[in-house]
């Protein structure tokens, strides 16, 4: 016969399979919810723009590029084209020089073209402001405005303004990770100006908040089965041991799993994660003092059963 004994499976009850079913309601739930937002969104949406016009200006169209959330900093990328043929030829040159400034709160940067070529691509960086510790809610919002001139070089390299040139804008584009927002001026401007506001996208947001959420419910369960194996209602085990002081490494290891997170220290760290960490170390302290206890009631009652029994001299008794 096998050395081994195999334990019969426990019978189902209508609590597990209740238990189950919430369980995969709210897998596939939250996994529904997080792929149908990722492949939605990641755009932007534009409020105003150029629409249609007949007035002879410079294009600018904008398309944000990348977010850094820690150094409050956004990339975005100016495409520029014209309206018209008063300010370039049919051959896409331009017929004058060209300067564009562009205003943020990080200060004023030219961007010039001279006559005779072809305006392309440039990226700005602008400054942004927003909390990143409102992690998984925060938003950094960025103000921009433009302005476009004609200008000629002095001798002594200084540019002179010879007259302003309207400017439209149109947005497009996103940054993956982030609902991008864009609110423009209607038609074209002498110095035309707008906002941009990056979000968390929504898959982020609820991917996030379920790390949180695994997390806090291990850290709940080590502590309470902490404190049941403390307070002797429930046996202390090698295998409790391990799980706990395994957890200290795990939760941390989850940490670094949240979607585009933000540095240690942020609000969740204070108002949650570090609170879990906790828990759980506690847990792990708790569970030792338990087995210790335990270990020392079982070695008192070994001695105590050794005292009520006490075994035979050795040889027996002597005949007489």
């Amino acid at each position: 016969m096998s050395a081994f004994h195999v334990m019969d499976p426990l019978p189902r009850t209508r609590r597990g399979r209740i238990t189950l079913a919430v369980t995969a309601v709210l897998f596939i739930a939250s996994f529904t919810l997080v792929v149908r937002f990722y492949d939605a969104e990641g755009g932007s949406q534009v409020t105003g723009g150029l629409g249609p016009s007949e007035t002879n200006g410079i294009i600018v169209a904008v398309d944000a590029e990348a977010v850094n959330a820690t150094k409050n900093i956004a990339t975005l990328r100016l495409a520029f084209g014209a309206e018209g043929t008063e300010y370039v030829g049919q051959d896409g040159r331009l017929t004058e020089n060209l300067r564009i400034t562009v205003g943020t709160s990080d200060g004023l940067e030219e961007i010039t073209f001279p006559s005779g070529t072809a305006i392309s691509e440039r990226e700005v960086e602008i400054g942004t402001s927003g909390e990143e510790a409102a992690y998984p809610l925060d938003e950094h919002d960025g103000f921009v405005i433009l302005s476009a001139d004609s200008y000629e070089l002095n001798r002594d390299g200084s540019l002179t303004s010879t007259g302003s040139i309207p400017l439209g804008l149109q947005a497009g584009g996103g940054v993956n990770g982030w609902t991008t927002l864009f609110d423009l001026p209607v038609g074209f401007s002498d110095f035309p100006a707008f906002s941009v506001t990056f979000k968390r996208a929504f898959s982020t947001q609820i991917f996030a908040v379920l790390i949180l959420v695994i997390a806090g419910i291990l850290a709940i369960l080590a502590l309470v089965t902490a404190l049941l194996v403390h307070s002797g209602r429930r046996p202390a085990e090698a295998a409790l041991l391990g799980w706990s002081a395994a957890l200290l490494f795990a939760l941390p290891l989850l940490r670094t799993y949240l979607p585009n997170g933000p540095p240690f220290g942020a609000s969740i760290d204070m108002y949650a994660y570090l609170w879990f960490i906790l828990a759980a170390g506690a847990a792990s302290v708790l569970i030792v003092f338990g087995w210790n206890a335990q270990r020392h009631e079982e070695h008192k009652r070994s001695l105590q059963s050794s005292e009520s029994n006490p075994s035979s001299p050795p040889g027996g008794p002597h005949a007489s």
